[in-house]
């Protein structure tokens, strides 16, 4: 506070107000379709100390189980068990989902059910920024959305 203060100091009465947001989540588990309910229920109280509108809320759950979702069945199809890391940060004014899987990713197999196959679409609808980066290593999906 001292480093702070004018140099002949202040001429009333001064207040200083901190809002702190939860620190970062981050998880790493198995890319076993059965982890991605515990992901979402963490992420679900994670997002609850935030203190979000419930819309937003809704849209970053559905958004990251599509995300983390897509790292199990195309980054680790013929890998199950291999490791997808997830973190969730709230910065100022945005919230950031970080998912990023070891595997190869596969596109979709040609015999998919028709009704499949609208996870980037939806994930785009619901937040603001959305980009997935594959690499040799691995895919990195980066999500973002904007928060009051």
């Amino acid at each position: 506070m001292a480093r702070l203060a004018p140099a002949d100091g202040y001429d009333d009465d001064v207040a200083l107000l901190l809002y702190r947001h939860p620190a970062p989540l981050e998880m790493s588990f198995p890319a076993e379709s059965s982890q991605l309910a515990p992901v979402r229920k963490a992420l679900r109280g994670w997002l609850a100390r935030c203190g979000l509108p419930q819309a937003t809320v809704q849209n970053v759950l559905v958004a990251a189980g599509e995300a983390c979702a897509n790292a199990v069945e195309h980054g680790h199809r013929d890998a199950p068990g291999d490791t997808v890391c997830f973190r969730a940060e709230a910065l100022v004014d945005d919230l950031r989902l970080t998912i990023v899987d070891t595997g190869c990713w596969k596109p979709p197999r040609p015999e998919r059910d028709a009704r499949r196959g609208r996870g980037m679409d939806l994930m785009r609808a619901l937040m603001h920024h959305v980009s997935v980066t594959p690499g040799p290593t691995g895919t990195t999906v980066d999500m973002r959305t904007r928060i009051a």
